[in-house]
């Protein structure tokens, strides 16, 4: 079973609507206006947006051969990636609905339950679809949310002879479906931008490799 876990700052862009107040002349002799000062719209979290993200995670991967007791494997990288969602706001809350896919450099390294060899994972990329739900506060511009979905992750796992260093049988690569939850808080830097600092914990179904690949026992 892998366990993947990361932080991630993200910069959004999201629709905005632009509006002013005009000043005609009254009837008569020319006149000009006082200045009259723009209409101050509030902020709103409706629309759609795009926006990148960036941060790191962490993953736990557990191995097990042959029925043998799990072995712990910690690992840990980098991430970048894009998303894509749509806001809905009534009153002080807001719904939403967020799609993500994002590069990844998490990898780890570990002694396999045979002590002989060193077993390693690498997470190439991941992916989620996540439903929002959230708070306004400080006049609407900052957002306190939960977020959770279904998730996908491209790994691959590799098993490597210690003694000569050389790669015990084939890697094994996979994609794996599972669940992400998390939480975050945004905030509105302007009416067209945004950005937020988010934590998301995923969980992965386990992985058989094929007979013939990773055969340490």
């Amino acid at each position: 079973m892998t366990r993947i876990r990361f932080g991630a700052v993200a910069f959004v862009a999201a629709l905005a609507f632009a509006g002013g107040v005009e000043a005609a002349d009254l009837g008569g002799a020319p006149y000009r206006a006082p200045p009259v000062d723009d209409y101050v719209r509030p902020f709103s979290w409706t629309g759609l947006y795009v926006g990148a993200n960036i941060g790191y995670g962490w993953s736990d991967a557990d191995w097990s051969f042959n029925g043998s007791s799990l072995t712990g494997n910690t690992g840990s990288g980098s991430l970048f990636g894009v998303q894509v969602g749509y806001n809905w706001q009534a009153g002080r809350a807001v719904f939403g609905v967020e799609g993500d896919v994002a590069t990844s450099w998490i990898e780890g390294t570990s002694s396999c339950p045979n002590a002989a060899f060193d077993c390693g994972h690498q997470v190439n990329w991941m992916a989620s679809l996540r439903g929002r739900l959230g708070f306004t506060m400080n006049d609407n511009r900052t957002l306190l949310y939960g977020t959770a979905g279904a998730a996908w992750a491209d790994s691959k796992w590799s098993a490597t002879n210690v003694a000569t260093g050389s790669a015990f049988g084939s890697d094994f690569s996979t994609s794996q479906v599972g669940w992400v939850a998390g939480a975050g808080i945004e905030h509105m830097l302007t009416r067209n931008l945004s950005a937020k600092v988010e934590y998301l914990y995923y969980g992965f179904d386990p992985v058989t490799a094929p007979a013939g690949t990773l055969d340490t026992s």
